[in-house]
């Protein structure tokens, strides 16, 4: 089961047990209460009886002053433990006290007790497993769904492969023998279509690093260069020198290109982006609008603006985690974004 999915599963499974458990809890309050007063009435009765016959019972008797203000309907707490008050048909001045000590009754209450938990245990039981049968059963269609659309996913990304690779080779090839701003503009467009490719191909197939060298300085600067030509507006700012380390050229590429992209596509008009390095940490910046939710950003699928899919970030994250790279974002509203990496030590060369 997949991440979604259990995340769906958990959510539906949480609501529908913890309602119905609620439920069940409420009814068993209101069953105890009911048995005990059952309880009471039961023991009430048996009092009257031994009052008429006196019959050997687990009661005590006491016969007190006549008090019109005492419950003569029902049973009633005394310092003895529960006591039931009755007339004497032959005086007014007297009554009989009937008394069952408190720890008799203690012992039959919880009887009741152990009863209505052995019952509740039983009731909550069954509905675990009817919620998480309903769980299965509601999370299916969702499941389909899903399945569908990786399949989808999955067949249109083996059909992109074909006519980028085609396109960027054509370019490539023309842009030898005639060049124009026109090739260049297409070859910028394959170029970025092709990083969709790679971050849609990363998302179905997963990643597998390869480790090899690479120059941080040459690296900012060549994927820069491609967004310094689809934003012509843009300041470009570097701070960079020349560091080399191990890791996967092709990963980290990736994750420049899609910090770079999103500090140019999200930065106001005549912003600036700022790429810096220095020993083993890179710091990506821009000018841009910020991020109002840091918390969420880094989720599959979450966008805050119309633009994108939802998948750069969340791509960044996971290619980050594979290859122990430290990222920290700092944001602020109108003012700009900066996302710092930071390389594992041990991935120096």
């Amino acid at each position: 089961m997949k991440k979604y999915e259990k995340e769906a599963f958990l959510k539906t499974f949480s609501i529908f047990f913890l309602s119905l458990m609620l439920f069940s809890s409420i009814v068993s309050y209101f069953y105890y209460k009911e048995q005990k007063h059952i309880l009471d009435e039961l023991i009430f009765a048996q009092m009257r009886e031994y009052t008429y016959s006196f019959h050997e019972k687990p009661f005590g008797l006491d016969v007190v002053p006549y008090d019109a203000t005492v419950d003569q309907l029902n049973l009633v707490p005394c310092t003895e433990g529960k006591c039931g008050y009755f007339t004497i048909p032959s005086s007014t001045l007297s009554m009989f006290k009937v008394i069952l000590p408190s720890e008799q009754y203690d012992e039959q209450e919880k009887m009741i007790l152990y009863k209505v938990f052995f019952i509740y245990i039983l009731v909550l039981s069954a509905i675990f497993l009817f919620a998480l049968f309903y769980s299965f059963y509601a999370l299916y269609p969702l499941k389909k769904a899903l399945n569908l659309l990786e399949g989808f996913l999955k067949d249109v990304i083996h059909d992109l492969n074909t006519p980028i690779t085609s396109i960027l080779l054509n370019t490539k090839s023309l842009a030898k023998t005639h060049t124009s701003e026109a090739l260049d503009r297409i070859e910028l467009a394959a170029q970025t279509i092709a990083s969709l490719y790679r971050n849609l191909e990363s998302l179905q197939q997963g990643f597998l690093p390869k480790k090899n060298e690479i120059d941080l300085e040459t690296l900012l600067h060549t994927r820069a260069k491609l967004y310094q030509k689809l934003f012509p507006k843009l300041t470009f700012v570097f701070n960079t020198h020349a560091y080399k380390l191990i890791s996967d050229e092709d990963a980290v590429a990736r994750i420049f290109d899609n910090l770079i992209s999103n500090a140019c596509k999200y930065n106001i008009k005549n912003g600036t982006v700022t790429l810096t390095n220095h020993d083993n940490v890179v710091i990506i910046g821009d000018t841009g609008m910020g991020i109002s939710d840091t918390k969420r950003v880094f989720e599959r699928y979450y966008k805050e603006h119309t633009k994108g899919l939802g998948l750069g970030l969340n791509i960044v994250q996971t290619l980050c985690t594979l290859l122990e790279i430290h990222i920290q974002l700092e944001s602020r509203p109108k003012e700009g974004t900066t996302f710092t990496l930071t390389f594992p030590l041990r991935a120096l060369l």
